[in-house]
This record gives structure tokens, sequence and C-alpha cells, in this order.
């Protein structure tokens, strides 16, 4: 074969017909993998190169035929023209995405992986942008779950030269979802029973996405009993039957009921329950007035402050009962009609009062704890829900108390006398100052007592007796003469001698007189002055 020759005027032609940026169709020359590159015939007598490293990874060998894209071509007609394998594919996907773009076709989307603002997605091997606010319909929140899946979207942003391509899962899917929307619009109807899937959970209820729609349950609807929060009963993917409450199509508002796909639990309540029956409650709620008891899921009874103890110093429900407690009553009344029920903690348990006369007499001498005082006393547990009233006035015999704790303290371990019993109104009355006797048995009127003067006012002194007790010394029971002011007559710590006049021993009542035993002396010496003149 004799070979062309071409002159240096040829071969510079025929480089310049070779276009730029454009795709063509060469032939595998020879591959050099020393200098790792691979040459390429164009055709126009032009040869390229490509770089090994856009074949990795697949056979080829000098004969094939493939695809390049022209990227440069030298200043020096003696250089080999760069070209792309790779560029040359990519080309074809981008105009591919560009036609996409311009038809509003929907093409799928691989994620990669989540930055700023949203996520890089694959198209083919095309990277682009998906904003957070694009993914999905309704949005997906946690994007990390979605890496790695495939999901449809259409490309809303193209600029081939910056190689910017920004992409949308909503809007791929929005149009489905808008005609499904419409579909099951015309297919809804209150009362209507629709499965679904919790798609969020909000502390005043969940969203279950019933095909094209979310509908908002309710936390109200989602049991027949009270729901603390929405998360402890359901959680997102969970598939549910609800029945349809109400729906406005014009703004798309669903609602749902989850508790009404079952029966009211009150509901035929007497097939369960009966005056009378004992049963296992837990407590869902404590007020001033008592406590809510759960007896069935859905079913709640009252019991009120009086019937949670045999106690009668409750003042809240919280004294005895905490939120959460499993405890055993006893059901009182059921009224069907208004969903209520009364309740007893306290009628499950042994009444302590039915033991009281068994266990304590009037006069007998006892031992208890005070549990908690008052302004008129102290009140004394005795046994397990029975307490007795140590009333202030019964508390000590030499002296006037004004509040119980001067002589006793919460805690206290006493003894006490038992003074009176009733069953009926669940009342024992107690004393303590009548483990002593009663000193003002010490002072009989017509006795003479010694007193001392601890205070003086103008119109009369205070003494204290021998035994403790205090009296008071008027004026007027003084002496015989008239005095104007007391303080002018005695002095405080002096000693002085008198006649009780008066005493009341259960009421604490002594009066004495200075008075009236220097008339009774001047009595007897004028008795035995006459007796000795006859």
């Amino acid at each position: 074969m004799v070979k062309e020759s071409l002159s240096m005027e040829d071969v510079v032609a025929q480089v310049e017909d070779v276009q730029q940026d454009r795709i063509i169709i060469g032939t595998i020359m020879e591959i050099e993998k020393d200098k790792e590159r691979v040459l390429v015939d164009i055709g126009s007598k032009s040869e390229g190169m490509v770089n090994l490293y856009e074949f990795e990874g697949t056979d080829i060998k000098a004969g094939d035929e493939i695809e390049v894209y022209i990227i440069k071509k030298p200043r020096h007609f003696e250089h080999p023209i760069i070209l792309s394998h790779k560029r040359a594919k990519e080309e074809h996907k981008l105009r591919d995405l560009e036609n996409a773009y311009k038809d509003e076709l929907v093409i799928d989307a691989k994620v990669d992986k989540r930055v700023k603002g949203g996520l890089i997605v694959s198209l083919d091997g095309v990277s682009a942008f998906m904003p957070a606010s694009l993914v999905g319909y309704p949005m997906v929140k946690n994007l990390d779950s979605i890496i790695g899946d495939t999901v449809p979207c259409k490309i809303i942003e193209y600029d081939r030269d910056k190689r910017n391509v920004v992409v949308s899962w909503r809007k791929a899917i929005e149009e489905d979802v808008r005609r499904q929307r419409e579909e099951l619009f015309d297919q809804l109807y209150p009362g209507k029973l629709i499965k679904g899937t919790v798609s969020g959970i909000k502390s005043f209820g969940a969203f279950i996405n019933i095909g094209g729609l979310d509908g908002l349950l309710h936390i109200s609807e989602i049991s027949w009993g009270h729901v603390d929060k929405v998360e402890n009963v359901l959680e997102v993917g969970e598939e549910l039957e609800v029945k349809v409450k109400s729906f406005e199509p014009k703004s798309n508002r669903v609602a749902l009921s989850l508790k009404e796909t079952k029966p009211h639990p009150w509901e035929n309540i007497g097939e369960d329950f009966s005056d009378g029956d004992e049963v296992d409650g837990e407590v869902t709620g404590i007020t001033s007035y008592g406590a809510f008891i759960k007896v069935k899921e859905g079913v709640e009874g009252l019991a009120r402050l009086e019937e949670l103890s045999w106690t009668d110093n409750l003042n809240h429900g919280g004294d005895v009962l905490s939120k959460g407690d499993k405890v055993k009553v006893k059901i009182l009344e059921i009224e069907p009609d208004s969903k209520r029920m009364a309740l007893s903690v306290r009628q499950t348990m042994p009444n302590p009062w039915e033991e009281v006369k068994k266990n304590y007499s009037n006069g007998s001498v006892i031992e208890g704890k005070v549990s908690h005082i008052t302004d008129f006393g102290a009140f004394i547990m005795l046994d397990e829900g029975v307490e007795g009233l140590l009333h202030i006035s019964d508390m000590t015999w030499d002296k006037i108390v004004k509040h119980p704790s001067e002589i006793v303290s919460e805690g206290d371990e006493i003894k006490i006398k038992v003074l009176g019993i009733n069953v009926d109104k669940q009342k024992i009355s107690l004393g303590l100052k009548h483990l002593e006797d009663n000193p003002y048995n010490d002072y009989p009127k017509g006795s003479i007592v010694e007193g001392t003067v601890e205070k003086i006012q103008r119109s009369g002194a205070y003494l204290k007796m021998e035994n403790g007790i205090e009296t008071y010394l008027h004026i007027s029971n003084l002496s015989k003469d008239r005095i104007d002011d007391m303080r002018d007559e005695l002095e405080e710590g002096e000693k002085i001698e008198a006649r009780v006049i008066k005493n009341n021993p259960m009421k604490k009542q002594l009066e004495v007189s200075v008075k009236d035993l220097i008339v009774s002396r001047e009595k007897k010496e004028m008795a035995k002055y006459i007796d000795n003149g006859n």
C-alpha cells in the first residue's frame, strides 16, 4: 500500500475541520498503558487522546468504536486532540435531563447524602440538589432516614453551563396526590371505616395518612379512656383502621376517630359490673373532693373523700392516694345513663370503728400518737383509722392553755384516758389531765390556804398556790376596810393566807378571800371571849 502523502496545509485544514464541544464516533487505534492514554481515530485523518482511567472497569481493545467528546483542539497540529469518553456519556445524560426538564417528566433520583438545606441526589450519575422543603409529600422530616433510597422527582431548575440541577420529589407526586384526594373525597362520608398509617405525632393528637391526605386523629378520639401522651399509645408508621367523623373538601380537613371503631365501654355496663362488686382499679386523677379510679378501659368512677379512708381528717385525695396507684374498690352505685359510678376504697377494708367498743372503755388508760394539732386540741391516733380528740381544756389542770402545742407536739407518744366513746359518730373523747388527781380538790370550800403574790393589778392580785394552781384575789376580798389600789397593799413574792370561799374543780374555778379569813377569825375570838366570860 502506498502511503498517502499530505502537505502541511492539508493537515492543518483537517484539524480545523474538527469541531470542539461535540460528540463523535471514534475508533480505538492504540492503548498506550505506559502513557496511560488511549489513541482514537476520529476521522478526517485526525486522532485524539483519551485518559486511560476513563475506561477503568471496562474491557477495550484496538478497533473498538466508542463515543467521545471533543474537549480541546491543540494549538499545534502535531499534538493529539483532547477527547473524553466519560464526558460523552455525561453529555447524553445532560441532554436527557434537559429534555426531562422541558417536558416536565418524572425521573428517578437516588439519595446520596444529606447537606445543609436538603439532599444531594444522583440522576443516573449526574448530581442534583433537592431542597428539604421539597422532599416528599407530605414532607419527610427525617432526611437521614431516606439516604440510599430511590425516589421519583421532577427537575424544577436546569442550567447546563453551570451544571446546576434542582429537583423536587414533592412536585413529582403532588399531581397524583391531588387526584387521589379527589377520588378519596368522592368516597368519604361520616361513619366510614378506612385504613391509614400514622404519619406524624403531636401533643394534641396524630396525623393519619389515609391515601393522598392526612386526617387528624385528636387525642380525645384515640381511646375511650384517658390518654396522657399520644406517643404512649401510637407510633409513626403504625397502621390503623379509623372512622371518619367529618370532612371538609374545600379545606382538605378530615377528622378521624379510633375509639369509635370499638363499642363504647359503657354499653351493657351492667353485664360487667353490679352494685356491691369489689373490683381492681387504677387511680387516674386526684382532687380535693376525692379520686377518680379506672375499673375498665374507658370506665372511671369517683371515690369521694369520705370513701377513701376510715380516717375522718382527710383534706385532699392526695393525702392517701397517688395517681397510678392500684387499688381495690367497692362499687356503691352505677348510673349507666349519666355514665357515673360511685366507688369506695375504705369499704373494701375492715371498719376499725367496729372494734372500738371491744378495745376501749370509758376510764381506761391507753397509749396513742399525736397525729396532728388544731387550735382546739390534738388528734391522737389509737389504731389505723381510729383517732380520738384530746381537747385543749382536757390537757392540764394547773394553767390556762392558749394553744395545744404548749403541751404536746405532733409525733409524741403519750398516755391518755378515755373520757367518752360514740361509735355511731366515730368519736372518742380523751383526757390528759385526768391521769392525775384534780389539784383543785386540794382546796375544799372553807379551807385556809397560803399563796404567793405573783402579779398585782389595781383591782386585784394573782396568787400561786402551794400545789401550783393559780387563783385571783379581788380587791374587795383583801380587807374589811376600803382599798383604792391593790398595789399599795401587797408586794410581789409576798406570802399571804386566805380562806377558800368558792371552788368548782371541774371548771377550775377557785376563789379565795383574806377578808373572809379575818372575819371568821374575829368570830372565833369573839365566841371564845364570850365562852370565857360565862
